[in-house]
């Protein structure tokens, strides 16, 4: 089950958060996830040390100056088991000394965690490194890792990775992908955020890769060798490192919602809703589909739209191209009607890509927007597939429609620009005209949402999905 750090029972949210986090949608990922972080408050920093005790020693000094408060506490474990301690002191503004009621014993492994204050910017967001050049998962070479070998059904030995003395789960994919990929993508994919797993890459040169959150953690990592003729069992005690300490265990509760990220959650929800309560999939920005005729069809709708009576849609008859008003009419954004009645049986196929929006001029493309406080130029890229996560999602729901003709996607029609571009206020708020001029239609995916807009589409949502899985 997700938790959050910033969550807690005490929350008024804290129940439908928690319930939405556990919720695993169609594409495989949560339907509730965290924002990537990497910057703290230079006088509440992120702190992870482990030290290892000796011989009647009760006093352990950190690397970092840490003052322990109720909304940042420090936390303290010998050999995975939390501790009390006696006190805390700053004996420098770079340092913090630690002092136990007792020695904790000799050898054993005494960790310090202060989760710290994150940096965040005037949306409660929080604030991006300077680079991320050093973002990464935790990585560490095995010693002996040019003979590793992954053996599942190896009978005498197995392989197996423990972290704060539990378990994680190996995640296996086709040895051929590390060959052809670039190794931190594969991680990024398929390890992702998850926290209780961990990847191997294959020999030579075998890599281990842990979670985020196991970064400068000592670690147990036993596993298979083929050398000299015969399996041997290698391993031990490790630590993974990363370049950059950042985290995603924070759900930011009090951070404003983007109109793109508001919108690209809708869209794993309407996946999801397709594939639940229908034969169909969801439409997309791509429609691709085959379609068999029954005897003297003539009208076809489409699951997914397309620019009608501008000639973009390709139409196939049985492996033919055919000719738009020769063949068949564009009739409305979802149907096509034939000329002549097709026979029973006959293969038609319809295809579209659709890149650029027909309805926001910012989707697809790139634009900016001028912020009237700051006097500042904004980039937006809108442009697909490359340049825009939020993009695709809008691409395809855009013509989604209610049975009214309505559609469930509304953007903004604007009129009042400064070369060229909208004008917006601080909160990317679009701003009044000061004259009535011509309006053009935006989804200003960077707009926040306040909590009347967001209840009113979210009700809105509900109604069209009434209306469509009924």
């Amino acid at each position: 089950m997700t938790t959050w750090v910033d969550v807690t029972p005490n929350d008024w949210f804290y129940n439908e958060v928690m319930e939405a986090s556990g919720i695993d949608l169609e594409d495989g990922n949560p339907m509730i996830s965290g924002i990537e972080y990497g910057m703290f408050m230079a006088d509440a920093p992120y702190l992870y040390e482990e030290q290892s005790g000796s011989e009647g020693k009760k006093q352990f000094t950190l690397s970092k100056k840490i003052v322990p408060t109720p909304a940042n506490p420090l936390f303290v474990y010998v050999d995975g088991v939390q501790t009390v301690y006696k006190k805390v002191s700053n004996p420098s503004a770079t340092s913090t000394l630690i002092e136990f009621y007792s020695a904790p014993r000799k050898g054993s492994i005494v960790s310090f965690v202060s989760q710290g204050k994150v940096l965040t910017d005037r949306f409660g967001r929080p604030q991006d490194p300077t680079s991320w050049s050093g973002f990464g998962h935790p990585k560490h070479v095995l010693d002996n890792g040019d003979d590793y070998v992954w053996d599942p059904f190896n009978r005498s030995y197995q392989e197996y990775c423990y972290a704060f003395g539990r378990p994680l789960k190996r995640i296996v994919i086709d040895e051929e992908l590390w060959g052809v990929s670039v190794p931190s993508a594969l991680v990024a994919k398929y390890l992702g955020n998850k926290t209780d797993s961990y990847m191997v890459s294959p020999a030579p040169n075998a890599c281990i890769y842990l979670p985020y959150n196991l970064n400068g953690v000592t670690c147990k990592f036993n596993y298979i060798v083929f050398k000299d003729g015969y399996y041997q069992l290698k391993g031990g005690e490790f630590k993974a490192t990363a370049g950059m300490t950042w985290r995603n265990d924070r759900f930011f509760p009090n951070a404003y919602i983007t109109r793109g990220e508001a919108f690209t959650l809708i869209d794993r929800v309407r996946k999801t809703l397709y594939s639940r309560f229908s034969d169909i999939d969801a439409p997309t920005a791509k429609l691709d589909q085959y379609m068999y005729a029954e005897e003297g069809q003539r009208r076809f709708r489409l699951n997914g739209t397309y620019p009608a009576g501008q000639g973009l849609l390709k139409v196939k008859r049985n492996g033919v191209l055919l000719t738009k008003d020769v063949n068949y009419q564009e009739t409305d954004n979802h149907t096509i009607t034939f000329v002549n009645p097709q026979p029973a049986g006959t293969t038609l196929y319809f295809y579209y890509e659709k890149k650029v929006s027909t309805r926001f001029l910012d989707v697809g493309t790139l634009t900016a927007l001028y912020n009237n406080e700051t006097k500042e130029t904004i980039t937006v890229d809108g442009r697909v597939p490359d340049g825009s996560w939020w993009a695709e999602p809008v691409l395809s729901m855009e013509g989604e429609t209610f049975q009214d003709g309505r559609y469930l996607i509304e953007g903004y029609e604007l009129s009042r620009f400064m070369n060229g571009n909208p004008v917006v206020d601080n909160m990317y708020t679009p701003m009044d005209a000061v004259a009535e001029g011509q309006k053009k239609p935006y989804f200003l995916p960077s707009t926040l949402l306040n909590r009347a807009q967001a209840v009113t589409f979210l009700n809105r949502f509900r109604k069209w999905c009434i209306e469509h899985f009924k």
